[in-house]
């Protein structure tokens, strides 16, 4: 988006994991990385005004490459829901001390978690282009003064790249399914989400002639998707592997969002996976913790198919809502493809922040 607008932009990343954004064609000119050392002493307790610290000196090279001319796109969608938003604090400091812009870009942000201390270093944001209307109610409320937009995830907008599908894929005779090792540590009981997985495909293989496919969203060396399906797909009995398929770690998010798109039914942890499902017309059901989840399927009637992982405690809570789901699959896809027309067409107007 950003080239389409500003072709000879100068583009630079802020990334933990840049071999990796490289890899998967992250189209930057340049990449700053925190300096390993801080970082793993970041990650230790401290207080916030000792975390801030730390965070300085470990983006220390990014800071100081920030100049008036300079805009900011914190572009992690939920940065704000996570105890490490400080890390954000110190570039909002440095973006106002320096009298460069910043966009908070596409965001959700948790409202019961806003402190009076979060709420500052919000205000200090150019613009903020809320990804979903839980959060943009709460922030209009909050920043009265600030400029703040509604707007869709930009991820909607992603075009799928076609990738061969594996060995006796049947596009709509497949339930995709996607877990991921944060939401399983959030989980109220231990083992409580793994049971539900199990439980499900069981289901899925022994009560219909559907396959089902295990799609990694996220395999960031911290939050590996994959491994956590491997264990799933060891789990599935001999009888019935072969109608299993465990998706590889090295696909890109355009690719991920074809396979998705083949899809019948997406179940599914990630955010961006429950986005690659709806904007393909593929009915999602979305295991939940935060305000994210709940307002991206409340824009787009899709409430009624998010169970928030707080609420699950029993081994047959997926599911009983995944039967429910796809007794109506035929007509949620029908309600995502009328509300998607209107819906992405919003999308077009982040241009105008650039």
């Amino acid at each position: 988006m950003i080239r389409e607008k500003h072709f000879d932009a100068h583009v630079a990343v802020v990334s933990h994991f840049p071999e990796q954004d490289m890899g998967f064609g992250i189209d930057a000119d340049e990449f700053f990385s925190p300096i390993p050392g801080i970082w793993a002493e970041e990650k230790r307790p401290g207080t916030v005004a000792e975390k801030e610290h730390l965070a300085r000196e470990m983006y220390s090279e990014a800071l100081c490459s920030i100049d008036p001319d300079t805009v900011l796109l914190s572009v992690g969608g939920d940065n704000f829901c996570y105890p490490n938003w400080h890390r954000w604090t110190v570039f909002q400091q440095a973006a106002t001390a320096k009298k460069a812009r910043s966009v908070l870009w596409g965001c959700s942000v948790q409202p019961s978690a806003i402190t009076s201390e979060m709420q500052e270093v919000l205000a200090s944001f150019t613009h903020i282009i809320a990804r979903e209307s839980l959060t943009y109610d709460a922030l209009r409320n909050l920043l009265k003064d600030n400029d703040v937009k509604l707007l869709p995830d930009p991820a909607f907008l992603l075009e799928p790249k076609p990738v061969p599908p594996p060995e006796g894929f049947r596009e709509g005779g497949v339930i995709g399914v996607n877990l991921s090792p944060l939401i399983m540590r959030r989980e109220p009981v231990p083992g409580i989400i793994r049971e539900n997985i199990r439980v499900l495909i069981e289901r899925v293989l022994t009560q219909t002639d559907m396959s089902v496919a295990l799609i990694p969203h996220v395999t960031m060396p911290t939050d590996d998707d994959y491994g956590v399906l491997y264990e799933v797909e060891q789990s599935v009995s001999h009888g019935y592997r072969s109608r299993v398929w465990l998706i590889g770690r090295k696909h890109s998010a355009s690719e991920l969002k074809h396979i998705i798109s083949k899809c019948r039914i997406l179940v599914c942890a990630r955010t961006h996976a429950a986005i690659a499902a709806y904007s393909s017309g593929v009915p999602a059901l979305v295991l939940g913790y935060s305000v994210k989840s709940a307002g991206i399927a409340k824009d787009l009637g899709m409430s009624e198919f998010v169970i928030n992982v707080s609420d699950i405690k029993d081994a047959n809570a997926v599911a009983a809502l995944f039967e429910r789901l796809h007794s109506r699959a035929d007509e949620q896809s029908a309600q995502l493809s009328r509300n998607l027309k209107q819906y992405i067409g919003k999308i077009t107007d982040y241009a105008s922040y650039l």
